[in-house]
């Protein structure tokens, strides 16, 4: 409806005809009432004329009232200035359609319509145009109906408010979806693991059954095998796990263990931190005996809040949501945070973290690592936050911009010399930082990683001062190549390799699967312009090139070698050449390697021979009686990669081990197919390291007896005579 439109409908003045109703109806009502319709009888208009004001000559009406089938809008007539009016007939502040009253005749409370209409005309107007909300049935004929039709208005309007609100919910809760069965898993084996009992019960003196709620035994045990004592803590014999202990008869009807849990789950401003509430019931015989479900154990959880959080201006922000019952509608959903639901302290999973709040300050808090480290723990998270937020040293780093160094700090662990060391302890910036004042303002200039201050750290040692611009290319193209800062290490200036890189790595290949590649599609996720992972790339071969060129004995300080033009050309050229030296070097090691191998199988051969000369009918075997079988030494590095091939096993990677001494292999063989691989046996250090079998499978009883009987005789011989000889095979 148009309320500019309606406000100039000129003001209705009484009629004789109200007057008259007026003067009637004094006793028992408080107004008047016409009707007419208006707008092409799209809108009915209803003028209230107040019975008080006619009889002190006062004919305007008080208010007047537009109705159409969608809406209704009333407008006070007491002012000259238009001043609408939204409430019902029900609800006006100067006006009450009933009034609940004393009957006397009847004795009892009624109710008192105070409005009447002026005649029948007027309320057949009424009754036509809500005809389909008119019952005939009541009492208050058309005023039920016309509370019928506000009411629904009402209700039209409120759920349009509603939807206005939950449509925003709805916008921010639709894409959080069921946190993964992975946290649901960790709720209940790692969360709730304090949640264990172990359950007894007196069958016979000394012996108890016990049932552990965790692994599910029931079993038989010696009470002086364990200590049973109602509610104490103790391990479950079965499992391991930290138990409770229950005496049966003395359990309630439940024990009830319940924690909140807290799962964090990305948002595109933020994160959502989302409070489960997990309980896990343990029933008593008695209440089993109760139940259909006899099972021992019930467990449930469910979420029963949220908080999205924010950082406007880097301080937390947070709304929050709780699931209930919204507006007293009856409807079960996520509504505005009432308070009605306490989950502060909590347990928090760190299961996807940092991931789920990456693009946030909290992505350096390694609040996970704390919470994966207590898991059982319950504390206020939220708490946590904000205590972070306001970490003073931290905040530092955080204010100056070095957000990444701040990442760092929280994240890594320094050790090594490729990252930059943090003096957390130091009372100033330039302390913490290992840093003067030129180069700690141009860390900050660059947001500088761990890595670019420890290239700042290394330069500001060796008396080498960057330019932001300068540091920015060299930790572009090289890293955190600290080698290259000491002049000793190169033949140029720093300028004059980067700018030969920018230049030689123009048309350099990127996004090859190498190593390289890897390391350069990682960096290119981060920064998007490819030339950095050219140049990258570039500067890892271009390194790898010159070690080529020192193995290959050429002159590095021919700059036509140093920095040769078209690169890449050369340096597959480089590569070929240094391959086929590697080659010829890996193929005179190798043939050392066998040639040792060889060597220390003879002694160890020699040595076998001397302590198991008993055996000397049975040619370089060791033979146990009655089983069957034999002992072998390989005769060479082929002989053992050639048992590891038929066996399907590792054992042809070991040659270099016992080329070194470092252990000992020994075939086991069945006499009558002495060929044959079978079994093979690592000596170590005076002992049987392993013995298996195809594909490691594990020894059969007679191999276990001939490998015990070896071992013994062996250890022996070893006491015997203080290992003569033996050093070669122990």
């Amino acid at each position: 409806m148009d309320k500019r439109n309606l406000s100039k409908i000129e003001r209705p003045v009484a009629t004789e005809c109200v007057m008259n109703m007026a003067n009637r109806i004094t006793a028992c009502a408080t107004h008047v009432v016409t009707a007419e319709l208006i707008e092409n009888k799209k809108i009915l208009l209803l003028n209230f004329f107040k019975i008080k004001d006619l009889a002190k000559g006062n004919t305007e009406a008080e208010f007047r009232t537009f109705l159409s089938h969608e809406d209704y809008i009333t407008q006070d007539l007491n002012t000259s200035k238009t001043k609408w009016i939204t409430g019902t007939f029900e609800r006006m502040q100067n006006f009450t359609l009933f009034d609940h009253v004393w009957d006397d005749r009847c004795h009892k409370w009624e109710y008192r319509l105070n409005a009447v209409m002026r005649s029948d005309n007027d309320s057949g107007i009424v009754e036509n145009f809500f005809k389909e909300y008119i019952d005939r049935e009541d009492k208050y004929i058309p005023w039920e109906g016309i509370h019928r039709f506000q009411q629904g208005v009402l209700d039209r309007k409120l759920a349009a408010r509603h939807k206005k609100e939950t449509d925003k919910i709805d916008a921010v809760m639709d894409p959080i979806k069921n946190p993964p069965k992975e946290f649901e898993d960790w709720v209940w084996e790692r969360g709730m693991s304090f949640s264990r009992y172990l359950i007894y019960k007196e069958e016979k003196k000394g012996e108890a059954v016990c049932e552990c709620t965790h692994c599910k035994t029931i079993r038989t045990v010696k009470r002086k095998d364990i200590r049973l004592r109602n509610n104490e803590k103790g391990i479950c014999p079965f499992c391991g796990s930290r138990v409770t202990i229950k005496a049966r008869g003395m359990m309630p009807g439940r024990i009830s263990d319940e924690r909140w849990f807290l799962y964090v789950d990305p948002m595109e401003k933020g994160f959502v931190l989302r409070y489960f509430r997990a309980v896990r019931r343990i029933r008593s015989d008695k209440y089993i005996d109760l139940l259909i479900d006899k099972s021992r154990i019930e467990q449930d959880m469910f979420e029963y809040s949220r908080a999205i959080y924010t950082f406007p201006k880097g301080k937390p922000k947070y709304e929050s949501y709780e699931w209930g019952v919204y507006k007293q509608r009856g409807e079960c959903r996520w509504c505005p945070d009432t308070g009605r639901i306490n989950c502060m302290e909590c347990i928090l999973y760190p299961g996807n973290l940092p991931a789920a709040w990456e693009h946030t300050p909290m992505k350096y808090s390694a609040l996970e690592v704390l919470s994966g480290n207590m898991p059982t723990v319950a504390m206020r998270y939220e708490d946590a936050i904000k205590k972070y937020i306001e970490f003073p040293k931290l905040e530092w780093i955080c204010k100056m911009g070095l957000n990444k160094l701040a990442k760092d700090i929280i994240n890594y662990r320094y050790s090594g010399s490729t990252v930059g060391k943090i003096w957390e302890k130091g009372s100033t910036i330039y302390e913490i930082l290992g840093l003067n004042k030129v180069n700690t303002r141009l860390l900050q200039e660059i947001d500088g990683d761990h890595y670019e201050l420890r290239l700042l750290q290394v330069a500001q040692k060796i008396g080498l001062q960057f330019k932001p611009e300068q540091l920015k290319e060299y930790y572009e193209t090289f890293k955190c190549n600290t080698e290259l800062l000491k002049q000793a290490n190169r033949k140029v200036t720093l300028h004059k390799i980067i700018k030969y890189i920018s230049r030689e790595s123009e048309k350099y290949p990127i996004g090859k699967e190498s190593g390289c590649w890897h390391y350069s599609y990682m960096r290119y996720q981060e920064r998007e312009d490819p030339r950095i992972e050219r140049k990258q790339n570039m500067a890892k071969d271009w390194l790898e090139y010159l070690g080529w060129c020192k193995e290959l004995g050429y002159d590095l300080d021919n700059m036509f070698i140093y920095m040769p033009k078209n690169f890449k050309k050369v340096h597959d050229r480089t590569a070929k050449e240094y391959q086929e030296l590697m080659d010829k070097k890996a193929a005179e090691e190798k043939k050392r390697r066998e040639r040792e191998a060889k060597k220390r199988m003879e002694e160890t051969k020699r040595a076998l021979e001397e302590i198991l000369g008993e055996n000397e009918n049975v040619q370089n075997a060791f033979q146990v009686k009655g089983k069957g079988l034999l002992l072998v030494v390989p005769a060479s590095a082929e002989d053992i990669k050639a048992e590891g091939a038929a066996l399907h096993h590792c054992v042809g990677t070991y040659v270099d081990r016992v080329a070194r001494g470092e252990t000992n292999i020994f075939f086991i063989r069945k006499e009558k197919e002495p060929d044959k691989p079978y079994f093979t046996m690592e000596w170590r250090d005076n002992d049987i390291v392993q013995c298996r079998g195809s594909r490691n499978c594990g020894m059969p009883p007679e191999v276990k007896a001939f490998t015990e009987a070896f071992k013994k005789k062996m250890l022996e011989t070893i006491e015997k005579d203080k290992g003569k000889g033996l050093r070669r095979c122990g």
